[in-house]
């Protein structure tokens, strides 16, 4: 399979970064996760990490070197990590369990297919131009699919902030999974926080991604959501691959022969490692992370989970 990948996390305006980005990858399969620690809740940053480590441990449990179904392992993947969440929370007697956005991708054998949770968001383009794009579950997409905004109007919106579905909290998330969709040479997936995506359109985007290599493309698109967001920008996080080989200079590529047949990455594996955290959160996290490995096993019940 060949794919170039690229991931890149900022904190832009913000005292701390909540967003987490990271993907996993096997010799035939890969998972790219992004997610947003939501602000208005406590610890969001820690319910981030949380779903990133939960989803990529659970495809390096299930991906042999595939999954055996992507849709079964995307509702599996993001209701284990919701669990762990509030498990969390049970735990450290919080007085409501932390939240996060949340977009999973899935790439093997040619398809891929995605699912998401709050206001991140995932961008299929093709050679021609954008073919799709996840629906936000927000106030604001709301009143642009009743004709109130326009689409260009969301990122400005009062009411921007207000998500009415998450990862972790005292309901169940309302997952979105989409169909799984046929990927081409050329095609790109980008999954963006909403630090990025209101201050670029798809055109701009595109227009990009045509431009240059993937990393050069995302570093590029993301010096302009900073740049247009100015002092307050928001914490800016992409996970992105182009399906197929890259046709741009060989020294400006990261493909997929240049890592190891199973692999992980993180943008930000450790919390607390140079990235401006709220105190105490550290050796919290350490503790939550050490009880991972346990929650994967508990939720990862199924047959294919254990084979």
């Amino acid at each position: 399979m060949k794919y170039v990948v690229y991931q890149a996390s900022r904190r832009g305006g913000r005292p701390y970064n909540e967003d987490r980005v990271a993907y996993a990858y096997t010799s035939d399969a890969l998972v790219m996760v992004l997610c947003d620690g939501m602000g208005g809740h406590v610890r969001g940053e820690v319910a981030a990490q949380l779903t990133v480590e939960v989803i990529t441990g659970l495809f390096r449990s299930r991906a042999k070197p595939v999954l055996p179904d992507m849709s079964t392992f995307l509702l599996d993947a993001i209701y284990a990590a919701h669990d762990a969440i509030n498990e969390y929370a049970m735990r450290k007697q919080l007085p409501e369990p932390p939240r996060t956005t949340c977009v999973v991708c899935v790439v093997q054998k040619g398809m891929a297919c995605w699912a998401h949770v709050g206001d991140s968001r995932l961008y299929h383009f093709n050679r021609h131009g954008l073919l799709s794009r996840t629906r936000d579950h927000s106030a604001v997409q709301q009143l642009v699919e009743e004709g109130i905004i326009r689409e260009d109007e969301m990122g400005v919106h009062p009411d921007r902030n207000k998500l009415y579905n998450s990862v972790g909290g005292f309901t169940l998330p309302d997952i979105d999974l989409g169909q799984p969709m046929k990927l081409h040479a050329g095609d790109v997936l980008l999954m963006c926080t909403d630090g990025v995506w209101p201050e670029l359109t798809p055109k701009e985007m595109f227009a990009t991604l045509r431009a240059y290599p993937l990393e050069k493309a995302v570093k590029n698109m993301m010096d302009h959501a900073e740049f247009r967001g100015g002092r307050d920008c928001d914490n800016l996080s992409v996970v992105a691959l182009r399906y197929g080989e890259e046709h741009f200079k060989a020294d400006e590529l990261i493909q997929d022969d240049d890592l190891s047949l199973d692999g992980f990455t993180t943008q930000l594996n450790k919390l607390g490692a140079k990235i401006n955290l709220p105190p105490v959160q550290d050796q919290e996290l350490e503790r939550a992370m050490a009880e991972i490995k346990a929650a994967i096993a508990k939720f990862d019940k199924s047959p294919e989970g254990n084979s």
